[in-house]
């Protein structure tokens, strides 16, 4: 083929297999590379919600705690 020489049959059929499969598998990289990101992204928002939800729960224990304290005659 580099020699100006025509290919055979078997070597162009070889060549198309071979652009088919890199093909494939750039295809299958960029599905893994957006589960990926999709998967970040839903545990980023998973540990932002954790996040929210303690920091209402030391608010509520906070305010219930002052109420109690200011409840109780010293």
């Amino acid at each position: 083929m580099v020699a100006g020489a025509p290919a055979t049959d078997y070597e162009v059929t070889d060549v198309n297999f071979a652009l088919i499969a890199m093909e494939l598998d750039r295809e299958a990289r960029i599905a893994r590379y957006k589960r990926l990101k999709r998967r970040s992204t839903r545990s980023l928002i998973f540990a932002g919600l954790v996040l929210v939800v303690l920091n209402f729960l030391f608010c509520m224990a906070y305010v219930l705690l002052n109420l109690v304290q200011q409840a109780t005659p010293l």
